[in-house]
């Protein structure tokens, strides 16, 4: 019999750090990284990209992708701008390289080095060949260690490089993008650096019809989810039996992830803007708030609800709930396509301001969703239809042990918005109702 040690260390060892055809079954069955583009075809990023070089006209740009990937985090791990334009969520250190004026080089995917050590725990990562070009929808493939060699010459002849974002604090580090361009203009003089942070936000705000399915289906999950929440507290349970109970319903109903670390928060930390802790106990008279979302195909979900344990509101407490009903829905009567996104907040503030509680709103009054829970867009323009955003004013009430806020989802259109989030009741007495069922 051939001991296990003499088989690693002979002949067999030998048999297995050969090339096999194995790795051709690998190839075939879609293992190795890049896996490819998710949720949506390589032709649907390349469309993407050929909009976006259209507006650039010429010049160079370089969108990094994140500098580590957990593909059990939550969306957002993947850097979102690389992510719209390649559909490549599992790759990290690599970087897109978009020419608009170079006939053949016009755009460029590079990849980091492969370690076949590291891919003995991590996983094969797949060579630069005609599959991976398959995959990922990009003909000319590299390896980041030539990025900047590359970035040199195609600056050379283009004298402009294109800067996407983000726009960093002067105390933050240097964006990495930027840093590559000030080294690349002070070999390549001439080159300029153009801010052009707007072009990848104002396509990004319009959701395409694909797009919005998957928000759609992380909607429903969501929905699902603090519909069971919502019928399930009482008295007694810990936050995080609570948050279980949600987050189980969004996987049962089809959704991989979450958007962001659920809040589930009761009696006074559900007047904490973003409560991270977990264990405090539901007592009798707290209300909860419940801010969760699901996600779906890396698109996000965005939705809270505020309910009273006891299936009913004390008379404060409705009387505040009432007041941030009334805010949200203020601000609905203004949200369409050619609404600047601050006057809707104002009208909003305002309701609150004269029920005496503008101290008590602390934050703005809600953000885009897509690609991230917080998504990227430009509040100063006006909206365009097809923006996904969330509507969520919010009072909060810490010296009386409780906060409201209320969140949904809106679709804004051509005539006004749709309302997205509307499987999950949000007026007072259909809350108790639901609660109370």
């Amino acid at each position: 019999m051939i001991g296990r040690r003499h088989f690693l260390g002979g002949a067999g060892a030998a048999a297995l750090l050969a090339p096999r055809p194995a790795f051709a079954l690998l190839q075939e069955r879609r293992f190795g990284s890049p896996a490819g583009t998710s949720p949506f075809p390589p032709e649907v990023y390349r469309e993407r990209r050929q909009r976006l070089m259209a507006q650039m006209k010429g010049g160079v740009a370089v969108v990094y992708a994140a500098a580590s990937v957990d593909q059990s985090a939550p969306v957002g791990e993947q850097d979102s701008d690389f992510s719209y334009l390649t559909g490549i969520q599992d790759e990290a250190g690599a970087a897109l390289v978009l020419a608009p004026a170079e006939r053949t080089h016009r755009e460029l995917l590079f990849l980091a080095s492969r370690d076949p050590e590291v891919e003995r725990y991590e996983g094969v990562r797949l060579p630069l060949d005609q599959s991976l070009r398959e995959r990922t929808g990009f003909e000319r493939l590299g390896r980041t260690n030539r990025l900047g060699r590359t970035v040199v010459d195609l600056a050379s002849r283009s004298g402009e490089l294109h800067y996407f974002g983000p726009l960093a604090d002067p105390e933050a580090p240097v964006p990495r993008a930027l840093d590559l361009y000030s080294k690349v203009a002070a070999r390549v003089p001439g080159t300029r650096i153009v801010n052009s942070h707007n072009l990848v936000r104002r396509m990004r705000m319009v959701k395409e019809p694909r797009e919005l399915e998957l928000i759609r289906q992380a909607i429903a999950a969501t929905e699902r989810g603090l519909r069971a929440g919502i019928r399930a507290a009482r008295p007694g349970m810990r936050e995080f039996e609570l948050r279980s109970i949600i987050e189980g319903e969004f996987r049962a109903a089809g959704a991989r992830g979450l958007a962001f670390a659920s809040v589930v928060g009761t009696g006074p930390n559900s007047a904490v803007l973003h409560y991270t802790g977990s264990d405090a106990v539901i007592r009798a008279g707290d209300l909860i708030l419940c801010d969760v979302g699901a996600a779906v195909g890396g698109y996000a979900a965005d939705i809270t609800r505020t309910f009273p344990v006891d299936g009913r509101f004390t008379a404060e407490q409705r009387r505040v709930y009432d007041t941030v009903l009334r805010a949200q829905e203020a601000a609905l009567a203004g949200l369409r396509a050619g609404a600047v996104y601050e006057d809707v907040q104002e009208s909003a503030r305002d309701v609150i301001r004269e029920a005496g509680h503008i101290d008590d709103f602390w934050h703005g009054l809600g953000h885009f969703v897509g690609l991230e829970v917080h998504d990227s867009g430009i509040y100063s323009e006006p909206l365009p239809a097809g923006a996904v955003v969330t509507v969520e004013p919010g009072i909060y009430l810490p010296e009386r042990g409780f906060g409201v806020r209320i969140e949904d989802d809106y679709l804004v259109t051509a005539r006004g918005h749709e309302h997205l989030s509307r499987g999950v009741p949000r007026r007072a007495e259909e809350i108790e109702a639901l609660r109370r069922g």
